[in-house]
């Protein structure tokens, strides 16, 4: 699987501009750096799983470009996404000899991202951020917009900070290494894109979601693209989710819920968005702020894409209605639900916490 040409998008973010850079390989990674600094050392934080398949890749094409990579090796899984997680690599990355103008990059999927982004954040009060994701949910997701941080046992991201990376670069090649499970998981994420931007996008997801959940190259890599152009949009206008931002939380209250529930890594991120976003439009239409016909839209498309629709049973409709309740996108006694009414238009709706048991049975 190799795609057979780069391309960039760039993200214009808090008076500053950096580059979401598609590749086909990780090969180009070192000759990209240059718009992080002069060459030096960077300390490369990967895991257990990542690093044995592609981070000598890395290390070669920064050598080649004059860094000096530090490898540092933090567990993987959402499960270990947690404070204590990112208090050892802190040290780690301290033990490494760093200075304020010392790259700390992430090399893997949006887990080792979060955490080694909130540890640059916070480490000598900030260093160079860098992306480099190895998964398709990282990719079109994760990797873009600088939000970074762990999980408490309250819910998912609860401490964090918003830490822009200086760059973003995705080698297609990677997605090689992927199960099938981590290759929907990013297109949960790509499905909440296409629903974001509109009708004529929704219309091409439904053309190539069966190439997409075969591995097609060069369709994998144009939805990269396009995803990251959705998000890139979205985040230049609110950096910090005071506003439209928060449209990019569509089916994230209900999914995040699930994910907390079920215990984090055992219900994968991009199934708990499609399962959020099918219900959370369900929940519209019987409301009447739907047009009717979405939400069984969204469902055949998930379902092409190889994503599930609705929550397991065993889940405890109790736990989820308090995982929903402790969001932190909640105000006082009120939640701000993402409401698709149609592609290409959502809109932001407070719901009294009094009222999220009708929304999760809605996941049923």
């Amino acid at each position: 699987m190799v795609s057979q040409e780069q391309k960039s998008v760039d993200v214009q973010v808090e008076g500053c501009t950096y580059p979401v850079v598609i590749a086909p390989t990780l090969a180009g990674l070192g000759a990209s750096m240059h718009v992080v600094g002069k060459p030096g050392r960077v300390v490369l934080v990967t895991n257990e799983v990542v690093g044995p398949l592609h981070a000598e890749d890395a290390e070669r094409s920064l050598g080649e470009a004059g860094w000096s990579p530090i490898r540092v090796t933090i567990p993987d899984g959402e499960d270990r996404k947690d404070l204590h997680t990112w208090r050892v690599l802190v040290e780690q990355i301290l033990d490494c000899g760093v200075d304020r103008n010392t790259p700390v990059l992430a090399l893997g999927g949006g887990v080792t991202g979060d955490i080694a982004g909130f540890a640059a954040a916070t480490v000598l009060r900030g260093v160079p951020f860098v992306q480099v994701p190895t998964t398709l949910l990282a990719m079109v997701d994760a990797s873009v917009g600088g939000k970074v941080g762990v999980n408490t046992e309250r819910g998912k991201n609860l401490v964090g900070a918003f830490w822009q990376p200086r760059l973003v670069y995705a080698g297609i090649a990677t997605l090689e290494t992927l199960s099938e499970a981590e290759l929907r998981c990013g297109l949960g994420e790509v499905l909440k894109h296409t629903v974001l931007v509109g009708e004529a996008e929704m219309q091409a997801l439904e053309i190539d979601a069966c190439a997409l959940a075969n591995r097609d190259v060069a369709r994998l890599t144009d939805w990269v693209g396009r995803s990251v152009a959705c998000k890139a949009g979205v985040v230049a206008a609110d950096p910090r989710e005071a506003g439209v931002r928060a449209t990019l939380n569509l089916g994230h209250t209900l999914g995040h819920a699930i994910e907390t529930v079920a215990g984090f890594g055992e219900i994968r991120h991009g199934e708990a968005v499609a399962m959020g976003l099918v219900a959370v439009t369900r929940f519209a239409e019987a409301r009447g702020w739907t047009a009717p016909g979405l939400a069984r839209r969204l469902s055949s498309l998930a379902s092409a894409l190889g994503l599930p629709t609705q929550c397991p049973n065993n889940l405890d409709h109790g736990a989820l209605c308090a995982a929903v309740g402790f969001d932190k996108k909640r105000s006082r006694a009120t939640l701000t639900l993402v409401v698709p009414c149609a592609p290409g238009r959502v809109e932001l709706r407070p719901l009294p916490v009094g009222e999220v048991a009708e929304l999760v049975q809605f996941l049923f």
